[in-house]
């Protein structure tokens, strides 16, 4: 009985410091000390930070949030007053966030997200899907208010904890709305209340974070079975190449380079009519793997992006903490200094058994990052044709070159760009990445090489950007 009774007293005291671990209040000094460092590392590493405000702007959001640390806070709730600062960045890859251990227990393992998505027909908002079952609620229940309060102001609200630039921000406050929503508010809460157009009022039950990060991997593609990164099939007179992913580390670059050399040996082989590269559900990673799939199908010369890229001990003191070094021209700038490089004029060189037929370049919403680099690398070079749906994810110009760190006190992480890449043609007017063949796609890859054909036979092409 002893040891049973001491095996409980452990587990309760256990449990107690976890909970005091997620739910401990830090004092205002403590959180003011970590505003400050996030002062620091938006003007002094980011890449760009005033793509969307001034330095003025920001400083007025700064001391918005500095006057109003008046009280202790927990680690989440300081990380939502800060989520706004970084949407302002226009940098579609940052992120503010904390270990799931870390976060408030509604947040980590209870039902405190609102579970619905959203569609605007430019008029009226309308549910597009709920997440959790038997809701008295259905997809295409038109909306007017969630807890009282319009559905537009909330719309807008919930766009400022997104990430990238404006439209996609508002996009994302569509398709992602329950889950901003949740994060907007100042408490957690495990029911809502949903007016619907007709006056009704409903009771709408949350779901877990477990839930919603289910339904974001569904709406990108990511998170997706991968099989070694690139992996080939023949599909009629096609050859289909799936490039997942370019999430490659270093070490396995070598390996990835010998797969792909041995894709094309086996497209030789094979002599499709066309060859499909398909990096609609890619998030990116390496972008020298995307050269590598170009290398197989393409000896023309071409242009590669321009970057500017953001000077910072930071970004040093990151690479030394993974065993690399800056490179000597990096650390010889001035600290805050953008180093420009132009674009690499891109030589490919002999290469037996290339490809030689028609390549087309498969997109969606999905591609992302040096995924999108490859894809638009390609359009403005016009090596290939791109076809499928254009992404709304992620944008041709952007940032990159991913630096993290953590904040000293409360321990919430940011993520953003140290590079700012400039597409190969210089575009910037629309930034959007516009398929060539405009096509739904579809998981059947056999009826979709097919709908690419046909309407490549008809010769409408996409000049302008959709969305």
């Amino acid at each position: 009985m002893k040891k049973l009774g001491y095996s409980l007293f452990s587990l309760l005291l256990a449990a107690f410091h976890a909970f005091g671990q997620q739910d401990a209040k830090l004092s205002p000094r403590q959180l003011r000390d970590d505003l400050a460092y996030v002062k620091q590392q938006i003007y002094n590493v980011h890449a760009y930070p005033y793509t969307e405000i001034d330095k003025a702007a920001y400083e007025r959001l700064f001391t918005e949030i500095d006057n109003s640390l008046t009280d202790s806070l927990t680690a989440t709730a300081f990380m939502k007053k800060i989520k706004p600062l970084f949407a302002r960045l226009c940098d579609e890859h940052a992120q503010v966030s904390l270990p799931d251990n870390l976060l408030e227990t509604p947040y980590r393992s209870g039902g405190a997200f609102l579970p619905i998505t959203l569609a605007f027909d430019g008029k009226n908002y309308r549910i597009d899907k709920i997440l959790n079952e038997g809701s008295p609620l259905q997809s295409g229940d038109l909306i007017t208010q969630i807890d009282l309060i319009d559905i537009d102001k909330l719309v807008e609200r919930s766009a400022g904890y997104a990430s990238g630039y404006p439209e996609q921000r508002l996009e994302k406050a569509l398709k992602q709305f329950g889950y901003l929503y949740t994060w907007t508010l100042p408490d957690a809460r495990f029911h809502f209340k949903i007016t619907t157009r007709n006056g009704k009022t409903v009771r709408l039950a949350g779901v877990s974070a477990s839930t919603w990060k289910a339904e974001l991997d569904r709406q990108s593609g990511w998170n997706v079975e991968c099989k070694d990164y690139v992996y080939y099939e023949k599909i009629g007179d096609a050859g289909y190449i799936n490039a997942c992913s370019f999430n490659v580390p270093h070490q396995d670059l070598d390996a990835v380079q010998r797969r792909i050399d041995t894709i094309y040996e086996q497209v030789k082989a094979d002599a499709p009519k066309y060859l499909f590269i398909d990096v609609s559900k890619n998030s990116g990673g390496q972008s020298v793997v995307g050269n590598m799939l170009i290398d197989g199908f393409s000896g023309k010369p071409y242009r590669g992006y321009s970057v500017d890229f953001r000077r910072s001990e930071s970004y040093i003191k990151l690479l030394k903490s993974w065993g690399m070094d800056a490179p000597d021209y990096y650390k010889a700038a001035k600290e805050g200094d953008l180093i420009h490089m132009g674009g690499d004029n891109v030589r490919p060189g002999e290469r037996p058994g290339r490809f030689a037929g028609k390549v087309f370049i498969v997109v969606g919403n999905g591609t992302f990052s040096s995924a999108m680099m490859f894809a638009t690398i390609i359009k403005d070079n016009q090596l290939a044709t791109i076809v499928g749906e254009t992404p709304t994810l992620g944008h041709p110009n952007k940032f990159g070159e991913m630096y993290n760190t953590e904040l000293p006190n409360t321990k919430v992480r940011l993520l953003f760009g140290v590079k700012r890449w400039l597409r190969p043609s210089g575009e910037t007017e629309h930034n959007l990445l516009v398929p060539d063949l405009p096509i739904p796609l579809t998981g059947d890859k056999a009826q979709l090489i097919k709908r690419i054909l046909d309407k490549q036979e008809t010769g409408t092409t996409a000049s302008a950007p959709q969305r």
